[in-house]
């Protein structure tokens, strides 16, 4: 993570889970973004957005994907790799033992989890977001801003950033 934090790698807008940030610097966000518009009789839509079951459903392959394109050093890549290569879930009730093995998710708890799931969100706020729209995230929240002169255009601008947040989000397969 350290090697993601030194290249300024992660977005800027991701306030969960980031060493110096908490949620009220993302709502100071929020409120320096809108403020302005409304003082000037503007519109703004404010869209939360969760991802369901996030931990859970995190998905491996956006992982690798996300180290490899952020030029991870190769040493710490294979780590990654490896840590999330044949993991398996066991229950034991009674004397019936089940395994089953496991493709996704990051380990509760875990150290890592929290950097796997930045790694893997953070190509939602890099969108191309236009000066209408921005995105700001904590942890697995996230709040689309959108500013527009009339209603009618503020939720115009709203349908369509959703649908690319659902696309991208099937493509990890999400549930948002």
């Amino acid at each position: 993570m350290q090697h993601l934090y030194k290249t300024e790698h992660l977005n800027e807008h991701q306030y969960g889970f980031t060493p110096q940030k908490s949620s009220v610097d993302a709502v100071m966000e929020v409120k320096h973004y809108i403020e302005p518009h409304l003082a000037r009789g503007g519109v703004v839509i404010l869209v939360s957005l969760d991802v369901h079951g996030a931990f859970d459903s995190t998905w491996w392959p956006a992982i690798l994907q996300g180290l490899r394109k952020a030029n991870c050093p190769r040493n710490l890549y294979y780590l990654a790799q490896d840590y999330l290569n044949e993991r398996k879930a066991f229950i034991t009730i009674n004397s019936f033992n089940m395994g089953k093995n496991i493709i996704r998710g990051c380990p509760q708890g875990s150290y890592c989890g929290p950097s796997f799931w930045k790694i893997q969100y953070d190509p939602v706020l890099n969108l191309q977001y236009t000066h209408h729209t921005r995105a700001v995230a904590f942890a697995d929240d996230l709040i689309l801003m959108i500013r527009a002169d009339s209603i009618r255009e503020a939720e115009n601008i709203a349908k369509r950033r959703n649908g690319q947040n659902r696309n991208l989000g099937r493509k990890q397969q999400n549930k948002i």
